[in-house]
């Protein structure tokens, strides 16, 4: 085998492992990138959780810039107005002794050689004399033979020299012998520009000085700022239903934290005041179905010992296992319907109608299940309404069997409703013992008995008007009462007119 053919089998083999490794690392490729993603992504969401600073951090970082760059502002504006400073008085001298250098030469009518270098040496600047051809016929040492041919004439201006330092050039003309000259007056600005810079290093150095300050006693006043905050945070995670009455401390602070704070307790004012109502509620609704319960169990086991077999035990077992279990009905009804109106659940279909009708419909069902009564009717006006019928209707029977319910026996409960300013007026009146004073701005509150000593057959469960209230106000209406003890009560409904 010789070399060439050695060569070409080895060539091959390269190419054939090349071939499988470019196949292998496409293959590869896919499963490569999706591991990188992933750890990239990992490492993005890891460096957002750093990123998020503190609200102390931020305000020193945020005052600390926005001061950084106002001194940057204030820093450049002060540079550029020295070196402007520093050119403008440059530029005033080689005046100066450019009209000295003129005044000199015509007033001895020749070039005083000795008086130029003079000059030169004590506005340390070059000076150069040229003829009209612009051939230089005398210069100062200082220049080293340099002059420039670039004439702006009466008006210094800037030129980058050979070591690129700025040099400042006055060129003017005269007349000498009848022959024009050129004095041209060069002025070296290193000494201007060491000033600028040391100037520069003296700002630098300061506005370093000032932030590393600012920042220093910034993050002092940041946490001093933030300190009322942390605290509510603190005094907020202690908060728990044992210590529902815990309050955020808002003395000796006057600004929007304590505005903060004072909204904070008015909320904790709400729920707690939501916390204790509900717990009243359920203690008030296990009670309530606790008595029942007790009764129907009660009457049960006397049954199930020996009750079945005496007729008489059987029948009022019976009976008040009934009404019991009616009650029973009633409460867990209204209950439902003030969960719904807790959840926000209970429709409200609203349609118009006369609300005589109404009254007259509800009369007419009293007088049949309620003989012991004089139930009136004063409404013969029709008033059209726009509301829920069946609601209204509730609230109006529950208003009703509160009439009758504390009314002796032949008294008198009258309805009517009548038009004030735009406004219908329902009214539910009755000559029972009244509401003492002290009790009427509580009687719409759930499970509130004015009578503590009545029972459940007298007093009912102390949820009906908290419904008949929750009905009128979702009509956009409002209830007055007015009662006197021993001489009856006036219940008045508001609901705004069909327009």
């Amino acid at each position: 085998m010789n070399k060439k053919t050695k060569f070409i089998k080895i060539f091959r083999v390269i190419l054939r492992y090349s071939y499988i490794l470019i196949k292998q690392t496409i293959m590869i490729t896919p499963r490569i990138i999706k591991t990188l993603e992933r750890v990239i992504t990992a490492l993005l969401n890891k460096f957002k959780i750093r990123l998020k600073f503190s609200i102390t951090f931020k305000l020193n970082f945020i005052y600390t810039l926005v001061l950084s760059i106002l001194l940057f502002l204030f820093s450049l504006t002060i540079l550029f107005g020295f070196k402007f400073f520093l050119i403008e008085e440059a530029k005033s001298n080689i005046n100066m002794y450019g009209e000295i250098a003129l005044d000199n030469i015509k007033s001895v009518s020749a070039v005083p050689n000795e008086l130029i270098e003079s000059i030169s040496k004590k506005g340390n600047v070059s000076i150069n004399i040229l003829k009209n051809n612009k051939n230089v016929i005398y210069e100062t040492d200082k220049n080293n033979g340099e002059y420039y041919e670039d004439f702006q004439i009466d008006s210094p201006y800037l030129v980058k020299g050979t070591d690129n330092v700025e040099i400042l050039i006055l060129n003017k003309n005269f007349n000498l012998n009848n022959e024009t000259y050129y004095i041209q007056i060069i002025s070296n600005l290193k000494k201007e520009n060491k000033y600028f810079s040391v100037f520069w290093v003296v700002l630098v150095f300061l506005n370093i000085v000032i932030v590393i300050i600012t920042t220093r006693f910034g993050s002092r006043i940041s946490q001093k700022v933030i300190e009322p905050i942390n605290e509510m945070t603190h005094t907020v995670k202690d908060i728990n239903v044992q210590n529902l009455d815990t309050r955020l401390n808002v003395k000796g602070s006057h600004d929007e934290l304590r505005e903060l704070a004072q909204t904070v307790n008015d909320m904790f004012d709400r729920i707690q005041d939501s916390y204790e109502k509900q717990n009243r509620f359920v203690s008030d609704a296990s009670h309530e179905l606790r008595t029942p319960i007790a009764v129907i169990q009660g009457y049960a086991n006397m049954l199930h010992r020996w009750g079945k077999d005496d007729k008489e035990v059987l029948e009022e077992s019976i009976t008040a296992i009934k009404d019991e279990s009616e009650n029973m009905k009633e409460l867990v009804e209204k209950l439902l319907f003030l969960a719904r109106v807790d959840k926000k659940t209970q429709e409200i279909h609203k349609e118009e109608f006369y609300i005589n009708e109404l009254l007259e419909e509800v009369v007419k069902e009293t007088k049949l299940i309620d003989l012991k009564h004089s139930v009136y009717n004063k409404t013969n006006k029709k008033i059209l309404i726009f509301a829920d019928y069946k609601l209204m209707k509730q609230a109006l029977r529950i208003f009703i069997d509160n009439s009758l319910k504390f009314t002796p026996e032949n008294g008198k409960i009258t309805v009517g409703a009548h038009i004030n300013k735009n406004k219908v007026v329902i009214v539910v009146e009755d000559t029972g013992g009244g509401i003492p004073n002290e009790d009427i701005p509580y009687i719409f509150d759930r499970f509130y008995r004015v009578d503590k000593s009545r029972t459940k057959s007298e007093g009912g469960t102390g949820l009906g008007l908290a419904i008949a209230k929750w009905i009128i106000s979702q009509h956009e209406g409002s209830i007055e009462v007015k009662s006197t003890l021993n001489v009856g009560t006036k219940i008045s409904i508001f609901i705004g007119m069909k327009k």
